[in-house]
């Protein structure tokens, strides 16, 4: 297998990472409130709630301290002539090669938390499949999204 790509992801997307995480902690513990509230309501046991509220908080806090780094750590990619090469993983690690010539269209994207920290990411769409840089920063992925669509652009010319 050829070298990792050599771009990383902006530093900020760790903060990013984590603040989605922390979200998905509290939507999950109000979920377990109104479960417990219901089956307390309707006068059932309401020890599975906490066994399985606690079981799923403890899933979702275990993600939250080490999913964000090792993702961080592992996700790469390069633009070359050719193609897009994305690199990236947690417990399994994907490695994937877009070729240019089957690129349809190029997208930059922000959600609330991306703009709060200056970034966003970069969606490369072909025919079949979506593939997504997740955190640049804002000048980054708009000159990522113009470099690939040229390139693309140049690529289907050559064909």
């Amino acid at each position: 297998m050829s070298d990792l790509p050599s771009h990383r992801l902006d530093p900020r997307m760790l903060r990013v990472w984590y603040v989605s995480d922390v979200i998905g902690i509290v939507v999950v513990a109000a979920l377990a409130v109104a479960a417990w509230a219901i089956v307390r309501h309707l006068g059932g046991d309401v020890f599975w709630v906490y066994l399985i509220g606690g079981l799923v908080e403890l899933v979702c806090v275990g993600d939250l301290l080490v999913s964000p780094r090792v993702e961080m750590a592992t996700w790469r990619y390069d633009v070359t002539p050719t193609d897009v090469d994305l690199y990236h993983g947690v417990f399994v690690k994907k490695r994937v090669l877009v070729p240019l010539v089957r690129v349809q269209h190029v997208q930059t994207k922000q959600g609330p938390i991306l703009r709060a920290n200056g970034l966003a990411s970069v969606t490369i769409s072909t025919a079949g499949e979506s593939f997504e840089i997740p955190g640049l920063a804002e000048a980054d992925a708009a000159a990522l999204r113009d470099r690939v669509a040229e390139l693309a652009r140049l690529a289907k010319e050559d064909v």
